[in-house]
C-alpha cells in the first residue's frame, strides 16, 4: 500500500507529508487539526523511537494549548516511557507541571533535561515553590530595570492567613485569621481571565464593550474546559441572593496544594462542561476588578494598554471600604493583595472599589452603582456628624462650582480646629476634599495667599496616605 512500509509503519515520504502538514497547521495555530496529524504520525511511526517521542511531545504541546492537560501529561509520560532522556518531552512536562503549581516535580524534569536553559528553569521553580509557601514577593529588580521591557516576573499563587467568613455588613468577606503586619502578603491570585484594550477615548462605551466581550468569552471558555474553574466561579455572588443564602466556601477550595494535584483534577477538553452562562454573566457583573482603578497599582504597563478588567476569584470576596486596610497590585495576570496597615486577627480585610479621594456624597453614588451602601467608619462620620454637616455641604458645593480652593481649604481647616476634630477624622475629611488641597498646593498664587494658614503639603500627604492605606497616589 502506498505510504506504508512492509512492516506496517508509514514510509519516509508519507511521514514527510504529514510533517509538512503539521508545520502548516502549527503556523495557523489550528491545534485540533494539528493534534489529528500528530496522532497519525504516532500511530504510523512504527519502531522509530525518536520520531515517536517528538510526535508525542508536539501533540502534548497542542493539547496543553487547548487545556487538555490530562491528555498532554499522558502524551509526555508515553514519550518518556519510550525514551526517559528525551529533552523535548522533559522540558514540555516540566513547563506543564510548573503551570499547574507542581514546582518540585517540574524542577526534576528540567534538571533531567540537562539543557543549558534548564538550569535557570530549575532555579525558577525553586523560587516559585518558596513563594507559594511564604507569599514573599520581591519586585525591586524588575521595577528598577524599568519593568524589563514589559515582561512580568513569574509569580506563584498564594493564600495567606485569611479565610472567608460572613460579614457584619451583609454577605461574605475576607478576614485575617491571625495578626498581620503592614506590608505582609495576604494573597496572590491569578486571574481566570483578563480583557485588555486601548481606549483612545476613555468615554468610548463601544471600545469598552469590545474589552468586556473579550473577557466574557475567555471566562466562559475557561469554565467550559475546567470543572474546577467553573466551581470556583460559582462560589461568587451574583448580587441577587439574600445574605443568608450565600454559602461560606471552605478555604481548601482556594488552597490547592501542589502535591495534591492529580491527573483526575485536570479536565479533558474533548468533553466540555455545560456551564450556566446566565449565572456566570451575573457573577462577572458584580465581581470583576479593573486594573486601572486609582486604588490599584498597575506595574509594568507600557502605556499601550490603558484598559484592563478581569476576574480574580479570591480577591473578589474582599469587600469595599473608604478606609481600607489592604491594597492590591497588578503584575501581569496576577493580583497581589498586601496589608497596607497592621490588621488584627478577626478583622475584615478591605480595599477600595472606586476612587475614595472624593466627598462622601460622590462615594455614595459610586457605591450604589456597585449595588451597596458603604457603612465604613469614614462614611458614617462624614454623613452623620451634625457639627460639620453644614460646612461639608458648603465645601462640596464650592468644590463643584470651582471657586477659590484656598479659601475652601482654610475654612475647612478652621472648622476642624474649632470643632476639636481628632487627627484621624481630619485625615478622612482632607482625603474627601483632596482635589481642593491639590489645587491650592499646585498654584503659586494660592500658596502665597493661603499657604501659611494650612499645614505643609508633605505633612498632609503623609497623614492622608496613612489613613487611606490603599497605595493610592496622594501628593
Amino acid at each position: 500500500m502506498a505510504g506504508v512500509r512492509d512492516g506496517g509503519g508509514l514510509d519516509d515520504e508519507a511521514l514527510q507529508q504529514l510533517r509538512s502538514r503539521a508545520t502548516q497547521l502549527l503556523l495557523k495555530e489550528d491545534w485540533r487539526e494539528y493534534i489529528t496529524v500528530c496522532s497519525r504520525i504516532v500511530d504510523g511511526v512504527g519502531g522509530d523511537r525518536r520520531v515517536l517521542c517528538s510526535a508525542l511531545a508536539h501533540r502534548a504541546d497542542a493539547r496543553a494549548r487547548l487545556r487538555d492537560l490530562r491528555g498532554a501529561l499522558a502524551d509526555l509520560d508515553a514519550a518518556l516511557a519510550a525514551d526517559p532522556t528525551h529533552p523535548g518531552a522533559l522540558l514540555s512536562k516540566g513547563a506543564l507541571l510548573r503551570g499547574l503549581g507542581r514546582y518540585a516535580p517540574a524542577a526534576e524534569c528540567f534538571r533531567a533535561a540537562g539543557a543549558d536553559e534548564a538550569r535557570e528553569l530549575v532555579e525558577q521553580c525553586r523560587r516559585l515553590e518558596a513563594q507559594a509557601r511564604s507569599g514573599a514577593v520581591d519586585l525591586s529588580d524588575w521595577v528598577l530595570a524599568g519593568f524589563a521591557a514589559g515582561k512580568c516576573p513569574d509569580l506563584a499563587e498564594y493564600v495567606g492567613p485569611v479565610e472567608v467568613r460572613r460579614s457584619a455588613h451583609g454577605g461574605r468577606g475576607i478576614f485575617a485569621v491571625k495578626n498581620v503586619e503592614a506590608g505582609a502578603t495576604l494573597m496572590i491570585s491569578k486571574a481566570v481571565a483578563v480583557g485588555r484594550g486601548v481606549l483612545p477615548d476613555a468615554a468610548d462605551s463601544g471600545e469598552k464593550m469590545v474589552v468586556w466581550k473579550e473577557l466574557v468569552d475567555k471566562v466562559l471558555d475557561a469554565a467550559e474546559k475546567c470543572p474546577r474553574t467553573a466551581a470556583l466561579i460559582y462560589t461568587l455572588s451574583t448580587g441577587e441572593e439574600r445574605p443568608e443564602e450565600l454559602v461560606v466556601p471552605e478555604m481548601a477550595l482556594f488552597r490547592q496544594e501542589p502535591e495534591d494535584l492529580c491527573l483526575g483534577d485536570v479536565t479533558n477538553t474533548a468533553r466540555k462542561e455545560v456551564v450556566d452562562v446566565d449565572r456566570i454573566l451575573t457573577v462577572l457583573d458584580v465581581n470583576c476588578l479593573t486594573e486601572d482603578l486609582p486604588a490599584a497599582n498597575l506595574l509594568g504597563n507600557s502605556g499601550v494598554v490603558n484598559c484592563g478588567v478581569g476576574l480574580w476569584i479570591l480577591p473578589s470576596f474582599i469587600n469595599h471600604s473608604c478606609h481600607p486596610n489592604a491594597r492590591r497590585t497588578h503584575v501581569g495576570d496576577h493580583a497581589i493583595v498586601h496589608a497596607s496597615r497592621d490588621i488584627k486577627a478577626g478583622e475584615e480585610v478591605t480595599f477600595p472599589y472606586f476612587d475614595v479621594l472624593v466627598p462622601v456624597s460622590k462615594r455614595g453614588v459610586a457605591a450604589r452603582a456597585w449595588g451597596f451602601e458603604c457603612q465604613c467608619d469614614r462614611c458614617k462620620f462624614e454623613a452623620e456628624d451634625v457639627t460639620l454637616k453644614q460646612e461639608l455641604m458648603k465645601a462640596e458645593n464650592d468644590l463643584a462650582s470651582g471657586g477659590d480652593m484656598g479659601a475652601l481649604v482654610v475654612r475647612l481647616e478652621d472648622k476642624m480646629r474649632k470643632s476639636l476634630v481628632k487627627e484621624r477624622r481630619k485625615a478622612f475629611l482632607r482625603a474627601s476634599f483632596w482635589s481642593a488641597y491639590s489645587a491650592l498646593f499646585d498654584s503659586d498664587k494660592l500658596v502665597r495667599k493661603w499657604g501659611r494658614r494650612v499645614p505643609s503639603r508633605g505633612c498632609l500627604s503623609q497623614r492622608v496616605s496613612l489613613m487611606l492605606s490603599a497605595g493610592m497616589r496622594v501628593c
